[in-house]
């Protein structure tokens, strides 16, 4: 509920400080963006702010990220362009289905509909641009690997960048549904042995 309520101000703060909507800087786009993230989950019973903040620490616990520098979020990028899934220690237990497989649709028509942000703002921001690379990549080849995404972000996006919020979000959870994964391969794998 903090959260909800730093947002909020965040939001108050940001709609006084902006009288011109077409100034907005990228970080105000990726922050309103964010809030429209969290709303989308927050319809289905889910704060995802703090779900992705738990996994992010799980992530350093287990080794698998050194903190929560964009620097770090690189370095783990990269290790998983080149391995098959994430390496061991996995914890299965605990992941919100929601948060595995329902996706955001929308969140421009929300920044639009409820920020009246132009939607070609939100199409001018670099993360826009990346992502629109990757869905041109989907759209050509139905058999795209995650290991793309994972290349893309890191060698598209800087370490300041990745650590933005939206962005950062849209990144964990990306690892965090590929976690899920690897974490029943493994276990596949070692009770068919």
């Amino acid at each position: 509920m903090k959260n909800k309520l730093a947002y909020f101000y965040v939001l108050l703060f940001l709609a006084f400080s902006c009288t011109n909507k077409e100034r907005l800087t990228e970080l105000e786009i990726y922050t309103f963006l964010e809030i429209c993230y969290e709303d989308y989950y927050f319809n289905y019973d889910l704060e995802i702010t703090p779900l992705l903040e738990d996994f992010e620490q799980q992530l350093i616990k287990e080794g698998h990220l050194k903190d929560s520098t964009g620097i770090a979020y690189k370095e783990l990028l990269k290790k998983l362009e080149s391995e098959t899934f994430f390496s061991l220690p996995l914890n299965k237990e605990g992941f919100n289905e929601v948060a595995l497989y329902k996706n955001p649709s929308q969140i421009i028509d929300c920044a639009y509909n409820t920020f009246s942000i132009d939607s070609a703002l939100v199409l001018n921001t670099r993360f826009s641009q990346v992502s629109h690379r990757i869905n041109q990549k989907i759209e050509e080849d139905e058999e795209i690997s995650i290991h793309y995404f994972f290349n893309t972000y890191r060698n598209q996006l800087s370490p300041k960048e990745i650590k933005m919020p939206y962005i950062k979000q849209t990144i964990l959870l990306t690892l965090y549904r590929w976690y899920y994964k690897s974490a029943i391969e493994h276990e596949l794998k070692s009770s068919s042995k």
